[in-house]
């Protein structure tokens, strides 16, 4: 029984990375679809080697054990994400510089966080990438222009670099999503962006959310 057991969470949950993975390289092309000319695409590269630490020994077995077994350990799985935050940077903990001491009261407690750094293009638009595809993937449906629960309700609890924040607003509002930011976005905050350059692509950026 046991032995069945662990089959049966072993495929589950390679179905789901594998989902998960499909999902997100579908958001990318949509992404780079929208985006067309503006200088912002996710890198087809990223796409394909989206989330390939899953697979490793650090985190395949506890993350199959604590979404689809029944003897739930709570350190084991912590320790596996760690290692997923150090090993990607498509996720905003991972330019906390202390993250790994803070993790269990950060939530929570978001004063307890070292200053982020700003977060490179690529990373960004992978990890917008895997915003989207994981609500198709774990909630059932794609976000749209009218409701993305996610994003509403937690893309404020995102502690980003200020530039960060600003790029990634800029880019999901460019791509339909104005309307579920928790709070509007100031287009004229791209003006504080130091790179000129950056200022002028994400003007480009502008034109799509009109």
């Amino acid at each position: 029984m046991k032995l069945f057991e662990d089959i049966s969470c072993f495929v589950r949950y390679l179905w789901t990375v594998i989902f998960h993975k499909l999902m997100v390289f579908i958001a990318g092309v949509r992404i780079n679809i929208r985006l067309n000319g503006t200088g912002y695409q996710v890198s087809y590269k990223r796409l394909l080697l989206h989330d390939m630490s899953k697979f490793s020994i650090a985190e395949f077995w506890p993350y199959a054990i604590h979404f689809c077994g029944k003897a739930k350990e709570k350190e084991t799985f912590h320790k596996a994400w760690l290692h997923h935050v150090a090993s990607n940077d498509h996720h905003w903990e991972h330019f906390i510089p202390n993250y790994s001491d803070i993790s269990n009261q950060l939530w929570n407690e978001p004063q307890l966080a070292q200053p982020p750094k700003e977060i490179p293009d690529d990373a960004l638009m992978e990890m917008i990438a895997d915003n989207i595809g994981a609500t198709r993937s774990y909630e059932g449906h794609w976000p749209t222009k009218y409701k993305w629960t996610w994003l509403t309700n937690y893309y404020d609890k995102y502690i980003l670099h200020l530039h960060s924040r600003i790029k990634m607003s800029a880019l999901l509002c460019a791509l339909g999503y104005a309307d579920v930011l928790p709070s509007p976005f100031d287009w004229d905050s791209i003006n504080i962006l130091p790179d000129r350059n950056t200022v002028n692509r994400l003007r480009l950026l502008a034109k799509k959310d009109e």
